[in-house]
This record gives structure tokens, sequence and C-alpha cells, in this order.
């Protein structure tokens, strides 16, 4: 039955670099909309993960918590969302609805005081399509793919309960974005596609630092650093411009550019802090910050074939995200099931790095969440949802309200144990 269950690890390991793409107009800018590596347990906390002290789940936002697992123990967790979003732009209103698988991660213990860790996560994504009626026929635009990160972890104990961790990822994917014109037979103009494709090939460092002081037998305060360093983007960069035939197909390449991304664009720093605060194993709270200089990395615009610009600094704004959240369950051991569930509540707020027409993107939003416990508690189903408005300012244009619905199954199993009786 376990091998049976990684095989289907593995399947919905692939299967993560075709989903990820919840739908938003906003995803037409930049890199599309970022990622920050929630799991399932997170996901009914506000995101929070920084400090957050549980050695029975998997914590990619702090690769040093990998080491505070037990020896014996080998978790895997998998994912999957549903995300229902409602738009409205002066007196027009849109739904739209999305499934997606989320992500796919394992965790293993390859020491007395090492782990290792490896999954796969999305980075960034974008998905939107629009139709608009111009002068001479039609204007339609749409972006499709995503970025995703494979990831490898190792984290190791220093001392006492201070841990060191690091994850490098290979980032891959790309991100299409479309702009056809249409024109009516009324005017004299070719019908015309135009391509720009960020294709990304590169890797990211993301190092952690954890820290646990009791103060007493029941509680104790964590607390975590996360660091990753700013670097330039690897990949290419095309942007292609095709006439249209009458049968719909793209026939003659007009202009065609390809570019490599090291010369135009970068990946900011991040910085991330969190504190955390545990009682007796049965509520834990936490609260997290991170911040990210975008408005001094360089940016592009993607329809841009070529540097014009007197700057590509300060294309893009510094993002940061505020995140708060806890679980409570009301016993560790009890004959109850519902004594074990886990009950879990977050908030969070973040202002966007996209800049749009001047204006600065943030957004609000709320999650709740259980853990239903299963095969003698060892394992959790985990259920959360997360509702989130997002708007510009100081000029308001698409406001967007979303309901995303996750579902994740974080498997907890004996590795290296050996029975006595066979």
């Amino acid at each position: 039955m376990l091998k049976n269950r990684y095989i289907v690890t593995l399947t919905l390991l692939f299967a993560v670099i075709l989903g990820a793409k919840s739908q938003t107009p906003y995803s037409m800018y930049g890199m599309g909309t970022l990622d920050d590596n929630t799991l399932g347990i997170n996901a009914g906390m506000g995101g929070v993960g920084y400090a957050i002290n549980n050695k029975m789940q998997i914590n990619p936002k702090n690769p040093a918590s990998y080491a505070a697992m037990d020896s014996l123990t080998f978790l895997f967790d998998i994912g999957m969302n549903v995300e229902t979003g409602w738009f409205k732009e002066g007196g027009l209103k849109e739904t739209k609805t999305t499934a997606n698988f989320d992500y796919a991660v394992l965790q293993f213990p390859i020491g007395k005081h090492l782990a290792a860790s490896l999954g796969l996560l999305p980075y960034s994504k974008s998905n939107y399509e629009y139709t608009q009626s111009i002068a001479f026929g039609d204007h339609s635009s749409n972006g499709t793919g995503g970025i995703s990160q494979l990831y490898l972890g190792l984290a190791a104990k220093l001392y006492k309960e201070l841990y060191l961790g690091v994850n490098a990822s290979f980032l891959f994917g790309k991100i299409t974005h479309t702009s056809t014109i249409l024109p009516t037979s009324d005017y004299n103009v070719v019908a015309m596609i135009a391509q720009a494709t960020m294709h990304v090939t590169d890797y990211k460092l993301d190092i952690g630092l954890r820290y646990t002081q009791p103060i007493n037998e029941k509680n104790s305060l964590t607390f975590g650093l996360v660091y990753s360093p700013k670097k330039k983007l690897h990949g290419k960069k095309y942007n292609d411009l095709y006439q249209l035939e009458t049968s719909g197909e793209a026939s003659a390449t007009l202009e065609s550019d390809t570019t490599s991304l090291k010369e135009s664009y970068d990946m900011a720093a991040s910085y991330g802090a969190g504190i955390g605060y545990n009682w007796d194993e049965r509520l834990i709270v936490g609260l997290d910050f991170m911040y990210q200089p975008w408005s001094k990395s360089n940016f592009l615009p993607l329809w841009k074939k070529s540097s014009s610009m007197p700057s590509l600094k300060g294309v893009l704004n510094d993002r940061y995200r505020i995140s708060a959240g806890a679980e409570y369950r009301n016993a560790v051991y009890s004959t109850k099931y519902f004594d074990r569930m886990r009950f879990r509540i977050g908030a969070y707020y973040e202002r966007s790095y996209l800049r749009i027409a001047s204006n600065n993107l943030s957004e609000v939003g709320a999650t709740i969440g259980l853990g239903l416990p299963i095969i003698r508690d060892k394992s959790l189903i985990n259920l959360s949802a997360q509702y989130f408005h997002r708007k510009l300012t100081p000029q308001s244009l698409v406001v967007e309200n979303g309901l995303v619905l996750s579902i994740g199954i974080s498997f907890n199993e004996f590795w290296f144990f050996k029975n006595k009786i066979e």
C-alpha cells in the first residue's frame, strides 16, 4: 500500500506542472501572480510558516524546519484547490472558476540531526482573457502558463533547538501573452497576432534559520528568518508578430525577436521573519512578515523588444506581506475524534509587486481551516477556505473578490522501522 502511495505522489508531482492556473486579470503584468509556497496546513492559518514549530508537517516556507522532524518519520503532502473569482469593472461583472493541482512535497531524515525535502511548487502563474471593441474591429488578449519550482532542501540541527536549512530550486516554465487584432471588412487593415513569451530556466536559493526557546514545560517561543538573494533572471524572451489569414491560422512572420532575460530582468531579494508560540502542542500561533524590494530590480515590460527606457528600475513596486494565524485542538491524546481535530484561522495583508498604470495593487484576506486526523492520527486531511479582496489604488479599475477552497493530504509514515514480530 505504501509503494502505491509513492507512485500516486510521483504522478501528482508531474500533474502540478499542468495546474496552478487560477484566473485573474492582474496576471497579465510582470511575471504574473506570485505564489507563497503555502501548503494545506499553512493555508488555514493565513499562510504563516516562518516560525511554526510543528514536527508533523512539511514547511518549505522555512527550510530550517526540516531537521526538527522525527528521525523515524517519512512525510509527504499533496494538495489541490478550487478558486472562484468575482470581477467588477464599472457596471461590468464576470465570474470565473478554476480547479488546480497545487503542490506535491516529500520530507525524510538522512541522519540523527539531518533531514531533506523534495517537492514541486508553483512560483508564479498567468491566466486571463478579455475582448474589447476598437475603432476598426475587435482586440482580444489572453495569457497562459506559469513558472514552477522543483526544490531540494537540506537542514541540520546546529545546537539544541537551533536549525539551519537551505532550499535549492530549479525554476522552469513559460508564460505566453497573446494579443489578436481582427479588423472588420470595412477597413483595409491586416489581421495580426502579437506574442510575448517569457521562458524561464533558472535557479533560486532560500536560506532559513529557526530557533525555539522553551519558556517552561508547556510553553515555547520560536523565531524564524528566511533570506533569498537577488539575482539575474535566466532564460529567453520571445517577441513575435504574425499576419493572420482568413482561415484563422498565423502565416507570415512579420517580426521576430529573441533576447536573453538576464539582460533586462532581475529576481528581487526576499526577506522573511516570523515568531511563533506553542502551548502544550495544542495551541500554535504565528506572525510573519515578508519583504521583497522589486523596485530595485530591472524589469522590462514584456511587450517591449529592447530596452529603450532610461531605467528599468522602479517599474515594479516593493512587495510586502503581513500574515497571522493560529491552530487549536482540544487534546493531543484523546479517544474522542472531535478533541483531536485541528481548528485553524488566519488573516493577511499584501501589497503586490505589480504597478499598473501608476496604481498600486493590494490584497487583503481571511482564512479558516480544519485538520481531520486519519490513519491512527499520524496523517491529516487538511481543508481550508480563503476569502480575498484585490483592488488598485488610488484609481480602482478592476475589483476582484475570490474564494479558494483547498484540500491537502499530509501522510506520515514510519521509515527505517522494522517490526519485531513478523
